[in-house]
């Protein structure tokens, strides 16, 4: 067998960044994008060996909770509360920064401009640029309870992206979420719901692996429905309407993750995603679930039977396969269309979920 020995700083503090490791993995808040070595994601040993012997490097994408709980810290000088958020906010970054990983945001402050403004998303930005700036020892000692209070510097010089420009892979994800909610208001039998959407997606959409998980794990029965898809049933429509598109960026971290997982491999990276959003974990981490189970992990039959027990499992995983291999033979769907049809299916689907006559 061959072994190796990295050289670690004296003054590296390995027990503080084990201890963060440790906890960051029992709180289940990160989905891998790439298949972890035996002794753990966040080894440090490994994710080392990685960077200094296989030159890769690790890149850590966070949802806006966790970006906006960050950049808090470096604006106000202490958590406003210690919950599990905060708690996964602060042991991330103190564990980011002492193994030297980068963290990617930007997604979550396209996802704070379209709610709140550029202005809004860009002033955070900077303050969590002032986060991110390298004093691991000041947010180990948050993490760790050593400390209240941090004094992380000024804040940063603003940047000049139009965060609040739409994006077209989340227009398309808010299609399927409201997509989603027709069903989860009409009910029905839920098996009947996903496999309705799956047909959809091949019939007059595009088959959204993303979302089609995300719906895989909304229906399922073991689901916590009300905090995928918010308010779907409050007398304020324009309630339901933000909790659609709250999904909808729900399923552009997967789908984002999913991109930068793919691309991974060529630039000489791999990728972690962090929420504290179990329900966005789960579906997360399927995507590198194979078609067989191995040492590794499940196999994406075994995962949708864990959000779908018994038969129904099953039946998803066969219908969304043949969807696939229907997308691998050519269909080609959407190329003639004139027009913005993207726009008009929001619309669409505006429509009826403001008018839904539940309400």
């Amino acid at each position: 067998m061959d072994s190796f020995t990295i050289f670690i700083d004296p003054d590296f503090p390995v027990e503080d960044v084990e201890t963060i490791a440790n906890r960051l993995t029992s709180l289940n808040c990160l989905a891998s994008g790439f298949i972890p070595p035996p002794v753990g994601l966040l080894d440090i040993a490994a994710l080392m060996y990685a960077e200094r012997c296989d030159e890769i490097e690790t890149t850590l994408i966070v949802d806006r909770n966790l970006a906006s709980r960050m950049a808090q810290l470096a604006r106000e000088g202490a958590p406003r509360k210690w919950d599990r958020t905060t708690e996964i906010a602060v042991k991330l970054m103190a564990f980011a920064q002492a193994m030297n990983l980068d963290i990617e945001p930007g997604l979550a402050f396209h996802e704070l401009a379209h709610r709140d403004g550029n202005a809004s998303a860009q002033a955070e930005l900077s303050w969590f640029r002032a986060a991110d700036r390298g004093a691991a020892v000041k947010w180990i000692d948050v993490a760790l309870g050593r400390a209240t209070k941090v004094d992380l510097g000024p804040v940063a010089e603003p940047e000049t992206h139009d965060l609040a420009k739409p994006l077209m892979r989340w227009r398309r994800n808010y299609i399927v979420a409201l997509k989603i909610a027709e069903p989860a208001l009409i009910g029905g039998k839920a098996v009947n719901s996903m496999l309705a959407l799956f047909d959809w997606m091949i019939d007059d959409f595009i088959l959204a692996g993303p979302a089609a998980m995300y719906a895989a794990r909304y229906f399922g029965p073991l689901a916590n429905k009300g905090r995928m898809m918010k308010s779907m049933r409050s007398n304020d429509r324009e309630r339901a309407i933000a909790g659609a598109k709250n999904a909808a960026w729900d399923i552009t971290y997967v789908s984002e993750f999913c991109r930068r997982t793919r691309s991974g491999e060529e630039s000489g990276r791999q990728y972690i995603f962090a929420s504290g959003d179990q329900a966005l974990i789960d579906v997360a981490s399927i995507i590198t679930c194979g078609p067989e189970a191995d040492e590794d992990g499940p196999s994406l039959l075994e995962r949708l039977c864990e959000w779908w027990p018994g038969r129904e499992g099953r039946v998803i995983h066969d219908r969304y396969l043949a969807c696939i291999e229907r997308v691998g033979n050519g269909r080609n769907r959407g190329t003639d269309l004139t027009g913005d049809p993207i726009g008009e299916m929001i619309l669409q689907g505006e429509g009826w979920l403001r008018s839904w006559p539940g309400k």
